[in-house]
């Protein structure tokens, strides 16, 4: 082979051929309020306003800086450890967390961020180089007196205090994003004094986690990228199914995807957990125990009447009989069906802290309206009697029109101007919370909704009180920004197209593009967006997006050039020519031979041997090749490259096609690799597409068939790139030689790829 060192792809990249990048408080007779040290603004220039999202309502700026070091701690108030006497009525959870589970987060955020590994102690006394956390803050203030904090930053140290511990964390959230911004600085930051607050007390993250599987691992980061932006509620919806016609237009409604993710032992309930994910009482008590130190309720949601086909499918006669009836509806008409619901609750609802619960009861059949709102009103009645939980619901009365009045009690999430109105809710006395669609509604693939959230647009347009984000002046289409029964919004992630639609790596992308713009209006609408244009706002923005504590799923390896990684395998090892020193490490077996004629050197595979790289994988835009002979004698879906995001087989189950395979669902290439034959193959993903080159040139598109009724047809799909094995760990890796193995940091297309694939080997096939 051709030998391919740093000064060859240096010259490559500058090259105009691969130069163009691809498209409360405790009570007042035990303890006295804390006053903190207020920062004396000397004279000159006060420091400016910190950078941090959502951005500080108020702040007035000293002068000079405070350094973390090694010598600093955090210092918790032993009068408030366990929190105060305003924590319980400042959140849906029992049991809140405490100021001493908030410090331990905190001090694990700055490890990672900055490699300070610095002491959590609970002491009355503090020094200049300590950060101070304590609660006692005046309840007086209305704006602090939920979630809301003082943070000074002077001379004396750093204080955080609140009348919540929720309060104080998050103010931990600025001091954290505050130091990621100074990395470069020393973590020297500005002295001065803010007093924050947030306008809105539901800051929400709604995630329908039925239709796609969603490792725990993987809530517990968007747990961790929403509380970053001091988001305070994710909502998590349980059950779901694709969307489904009528009987008569469907007749194999029974046999589509249904997911439900409660996994019970009960043999009454277990039978309906979906097999390919779900999560036990154990699950979800590790989890709220996860959520609430990072000062966050979760709101569990079990969707009925409709979406329900996780139930209907072991039960066909509880749905409605009428061929014009969807088979995801069950008859309310049936007192078995609220029967099973009443028990399917009593199962569950003692899994979740939350004394606020979802029971869905969208998109029902419009001919019932009276029996859905009977059915609601029912359900609110049932959980005060037995459960002492109050009850949310999607807004549907406009679809569900009838005479019985929706119990006004009953808090709503509005989403749709067709299925309900606001303003009119309001007027009702119903609480409301505003996740419309489409400006709050993240569809991944969807052409009705958004596949990624306009940041731009929800940062210089929206706020919660704006239900029409086009005519934001009409006080018939939108609230007053100070409504009080204006709880909140969010953003709220569907699945509508199930799991293949969109791999767990580019979701989460999704996703944490469109929090933090949405997380600056839930907390201080739009009077820092106002003074700071979003040209100016987003480079920072991404910067905390990148740097997130505890974020394994950005996938974005760091890399001093457009090759991440670069083996040609000509020193005898896998050493990576890229400059990253990304080195490989060959396995069981592997060893580099000569490779003859016009490869030089390569890596020889048996099934049992791999090469592992430092890296896991690498989300969009990315492109990755290699030179490839595969033996004659290869078991069956062989591992080419792994990782625990997904592999690459040199075939699949049904036909002996390379094949992506991803959370579970294989998408194919439609390209065969023929045995004891030298062949190219690289692929190139640009967040709307993954193209397949074969010798050089552009061969196939990864499609998936979408399977959704109204959408038959193959769409084009993003996966991620698997780079943590060529070959695989588990004892099935592809059997034969690989060469000339490149990942670049960007797409690339046709004429790139030919001048690659030449200059890693002296010949073509």
């Amino acid at each position: 082979m051709r030998r391919v060192g740093v000064t060859f792809l240096a010259a490559l990249a500058a090259a105009s051929i691969i130069g163009v990048a691809a498209n409360p408080v405790p009570d007042s007779n035990t303890y006295s309020a804390v006053k903190p040290t207020k920062c004396i603004v000397n004279r000159g220039q006060p420091n400016p306003t910190p950078f941090v999202i959502p951005s500080l309502q108020e702040w007035n700026g000293g002068k000079g800086k405070w350094n973390l070091s090694q010598s600093t701690r955090i210092v918790v108030d032993p009068a408030y450890i366990s929190g105060g006497s305003h924590d319980a009525s400042n959140t849906f959870m029992a049991n809140p967390s405490g100021l001493k589970q908030f410090a331990d987060v905190f001090q694990n955020d700055i490890k990672i961020a900055t490699g300070f590994d610095i002491e959590v102690v609970v002491s009355d006394k503090h020094s200049k180089n300590d950060i101070f956390l304590t609660l006692g803050a005046d309840t007086s203030d209305p704006a602090l007196n939920n979630e809301g904090y003082l943070l000074d930053i002077g001379n004396n140290g750093i204080s955080i205090q609140a009348v919540t511990s929720r309060g104080a964390f998050w103010g931990t959230r600025s001091l954290l994003q505050m130091l990621i911004l100074a990395d470069e600085d020393g973590y020297a930051l500005p002295q001065g004094h803010a007093r924050d607050f947030p306008n809105y007390n539901e800051r929400k993250f709604m995630q329908d986690i039925a239709r796609k599987p969603i490792p725990m691992s993987d809530l517990k980061e968007y747990a961790t990228v929403t509380s970053f932006y001091k988001f305070n509620t994710l909502h998590q919806h349980y059950n779901d199914n694709p969307g489904l016609q009528t009987k008569q237009l469907m007749p194999d409604w029974a046999t589509k995807y249904a997911g439900f993710r409660l996994k019970s032992d009960n043999p009454t309930y277990s039978k309906y957990a979906s097999t390919d994910l779900a999560y036990t009482k154990q699950d979800l008590r590790d989890f709220q125990d996860f959520v609430k130190a990072r000062g966050m309720d979760l709101i569990p949601e079990i969707d009925t009447p409709a979406h329900s086909l996780c139930f209907t499918k072991f039960h066909p006669d509880w749905t409605i009989e009428s061929n014009d009836a969807r088979g995801d509806w069950m008859d309310l008409g049936n007192q078995e069906v609220t029967s099973f619901v009443e028990g399917l609750w009593t199962e569950f609802v003692g899994w979740f802290d939350s004394s606020e619960i979802s029971i869905g009861a969208d998109e029902y059949d419009p001919t019932k309206g009276d029996l859905a709102r009977k059915y609601v009103n029912h359900f609110h009645d049932y959980f005060a009697a037995n459960f002492n939980r109050t009850v949310r619901m999607w807004g549907s009365d406009v679809r569900l029109p009838g005479t019985i009045d929706i119990n006004h009690n009953i808090h709503t999430d509005h989403w749709d101007w067709t299925y309900s109105n606001p303003v009119d809710l309001v007027k009702r006395g119903h609480k409301v919370s505003n996740l419309n669609a489409p400006d709050s509604y993240l569809v991944p693939r969807s052409q009705s909704y958004w596949d990624y959230i306009d940041d731009r647009k929800m940062y210089e347009l929206w706020e919660p009180w704006v239900f029409d984000i086009l005519d934001k002046t009409n006080k018939s289409r939108n609230l007053d920004p100070n409504e009080p029964l204006l709880t909140g919004g969010g953003l709220a992630n569907w699945n509508d197209f199930l799991s293949e639609s969109v791999t767990r790596v580019e979701l989460y992308d999704r996703v944490s593009r469109a929090v933090g713009a949405i997380g600056e209006k839930l907390w201080s609408g739009s009077k820092n967006s106002d003074k700071i244009s979003y040209d100016k706002w987003a480079p920072l923005a991404k910067k905390l997006r990148e740097n997130i504590p505890g974020i394994t799923l950005t996938h974005r390896p760091k890399s001093k050039s457009q090759f991440v990684i670069s083996y040609d395998f000509e020193d005898g090892a896998a050493k990576d020519d890229s400059g990253n020193g990304y080195d490989g490490e060959l396995h069981n077996g592997a060893q580099v031979v000569d490779a003859g004629a016009g490869h030089g050197k390569a890596v020889q595979l048996s099934a049992n041997s791999y090469v592992s790289t430092p890296l896991e994988s690498i989300r969009y835009p990315y492109a990755l090749g290699m030179w490839i002979k595969p033996s004659g004698n290869q078991s069956a879906e062989a591992v080419i490259l792994e990782s625990g995001d997904g592999r690459l087989l040199i075939s699949n189950s049904t036909a002996p096609t390379v094949t992506f395979e991803q959370d579970g669902n294989q998408y194919d290439t439609q390209i065969i690799l023929p045995p004891n034959e030298w062949s190219h193959i690289a692929f190139s993903a640009d967040g709307v597409k993954t193209s397949v080159f074969f010798n050089m040139r552009r061969q196939a598109i990864v499609n998936y068939y979408n399977n959704r009724w109204d959408m038959l047809r193959n769409e084009t799909m993003v996966v991620t790139g698997p780079i943590r094995n060529i070959g695989s760990k588990n004892g099935n890796s592809m059997v034969g030689l690989v060469d000339g193995f490149f990942v670049l940091d960007r797409a690339s297309y046709g004429g790139e790829m030919a001048f690659l694939g030449k200059h890693y080997a002296n010949a073509l096939p």
